[in-house]
């Protein structure tokens, strides 16, 4: 498994290379900050599942998300 700070770190990078699969689409590439509340919103997505899911059994998914979103508001 990835380290939390790579996985925020490739989270922001897939945002960041949309515009790289798709040249011809008519929105413009994001840049670093409109990628990094991308991720947070994908981050908070998967956290919000993991809550509703309700099971001792994924509190360690759940703290691995949240650090995950930590380094994704510092880098």
């Amino acid at each position: 498994m990835r380290t939390t700070k790579e996985k925020a770190i490739e989270l922001v990078e897939r945002f960041l290379a949309l515009k790289k699969i798709n040249p011809n689409a008519i929105t413009r590439p994001y840049n670093w900050q409109e990628a990094k509340q991308c991720a947070l919103i994908c981050v908070d997505e998967t956290l919000e599942s993991l809550w509703n899911v309700g099971h001792s059994d994924v509190n360690d998914q759940i703290e691995y998300w949240q650090e995950v979103k930590q380094e994704i508001k510092i880098i």
